[in-house]
């Protein structure tokens, strides 16, 4: 008689899945300081597998991103939160960047870099990635410049810091800038805590004196920083801007970058003029610190273009267009209807030049990313200066107390995600019985200037 050996029935006990939120961890710290975790550490050394090799993957969210950067050197660090997914990657646009490292809390993980592009093999328990990089300086405007400010719009941000530069795409931030030069100020957000696009994150350095404009209603904090030289042009450019900031609060909806906000002088050098959106303290060219249109544009970002981003470069009118009838409304409730209607006045002649120098459709939505902001014809004045007559030319047909029903329905519906600016003349629509596709037609789709300018 022969006696087989024989298997037990009873499975080997399964080593339980752990994850950075499992445990739970301890989350980030200040800065990107994120606390070690021994005991999802020591779990995985129980069932020990080498770090996944690095691999595509453009598509997994961004929650967070926490970046700590030594103005001295050019190192930084950035912490990375990301979403849920079952792939095992991540990839980043990089840019100019130098990558020196890529690792989570518990060791160095797997990647390359190929034609300014980050890919990364992220094991299936890790929620953050910590990349270690060096800035490299450029004056082409395209991430950090020589002068130690910053210029990321419009897909310029992967010069600064490893992100997903696509208009769908959004973060919240932090920020820590250490070793500033001797003698200079930083002015830059701490945090962010809104949703916000991939290029409105920016910071300037220089000598810089801040005024403090005053609080809204809601509790805002409303200041300038301006350079040596500049404090006569910085205030005849913002004794309104807290009063504009108040208006758009309590007119739209509640700002979401922060509880303070303000115009910095940007030293982009001689001949350049406007602004850049980087809220929550936006950028205005030194030779524009005079200009309160400009202050009050780029203020009025913080509701459109930022607050609510555009989904298509496409739709630049739902940012810029916007923006530019907000600012004339500002100046409606903060100095009157005669002295509105002098900006309107002035801006007929603009979009006449403008129309004259090159003319284009202020909205050629037939596509969606299909065209490069930089180089396309719809980068220049028409889709501010047409947007903002198609808005006024609306108001006159369907009353203020319902345009600025809709704008607020409008930002409050779509605030912190993307919008089409199909989607705003649906609302119109929707919301009293006007359609606006006649007006949207001759503004926005046609070409020339309309013969009944509003």
């Amino acid at each position: 008689m022969s006696i087989w050996g024989c298997r037990s029935s009873t499975p080997e006990p399964e080593v339980p899945k752990v994850s950075e939120e499992s445990l739970p961890c301890p989350g980030p710290g200040e800065g990107t300081e994120l606390p070690a975790c021994p005991r999802l550490c020591s779990a995985l050394e129980l069932a020990p597998t080498p770090p996944p090799p690095s691999a595509l993957d453009l598509s997994r969210d961004i929650r967070f991103t926490a970046l700590d950067v030594k103005l001295d050197s050019l190192n930084a660090t950035a912490l990375i939160q990301m979403g849920d997914a079952t792939s095992r990657a991540l990839s980043l646009k990089v840019g100019n960047l130098q990558i020196t490292g890529v690792r989570s809390r518990c060791g160095k993980l797997n990647y390359t870099v190929k034609e300014g592009q980050l890919d990364i093999g992220v094991p299936e328990w890790a929620s953050f990635i910590l990349v270690d990089y060096t800035l490299t300086p450029s004056a082409n405007f395209d991430g950090y410049l020589p002068s130690g400010t910053t210029f990321s719009w419009p897909s310029f941000c992967a010069n600064l810091f490893p992100c997903h530069p696509a208009l769908a795409d959004s973060t919240k931030f932090s920020l820590k800038l250490s070793n500033v030069p001797a003698g200079k100020t930083a002015v830059y957000p701490t945090h962010i805590p809104g949703e916000a696009p991939p290029y409105m994150l920016a910071w300037a350095v220089g000598e810089y004196t801040e005024k403090a404009l005053g609080t809204t209603a809601a509790g805002t904090q409303v200041s300038v920083w301006y350079l040596p030289g500049e404090e006569a042009a910085a205030l005849e450019g913002t004794p309104r801007l807290k009063d504009a900031v108040d208006f758009f609060e309590k007119r739209y909806g509640a700002y979401t970058f922060g509880n303070k906000v303000g115009s910095v002088s940007a030293n982009w050098g001689e001949g350049a003029y406007g602004g850049m959106e980087h809220h929550p303290y936006w950028h205005v060219a030194a030779d524009a610190m005079k200009d309160k249109l400009v202050h009050h544009h780029e203020a009025a970002h913080g509701w459109f273009g930022n607050g609510v981003r555009i989904q298509c470069w496409e739709d630049f009118v739902l940012s810029e267009g916007t923006a530019e009838y907000l600012t004339a409304r500002s100046v409606r409730e903060t100095e009157g209807v005669e002295v509105e209607e002098q900006v309107w006045a002035d801006w007929k002649g603009v979009l006449e030049r403008a129309v004259a120098r090159g003319d284009t459709q202020a909205l050629p939505d037939a596509t969606c990313n299909q065209i490069d902001i930089l180089t396309h014809p719809l980068w220049s004045n028409i889709p501010y200066k047409k947007g903002a007559f198609f808005y006024r030319a609306l108001e006159k047909k369907i009353g203020t107390e319902a345009m600025d029903r809709v704008l607020a329905r409008f930002y409050q519906s779509h605030v912190g995600g993307t919008a089409r600016m199909q989607q705003m003349l649906e609302l119109v629509k929707a919301e009293t019985g006007y359609d606006p596709k006649p007006l949207a037609d001759t503004w926005l789709r046609g070409l020339g200037v309309p013969a009944d300018v509003p």
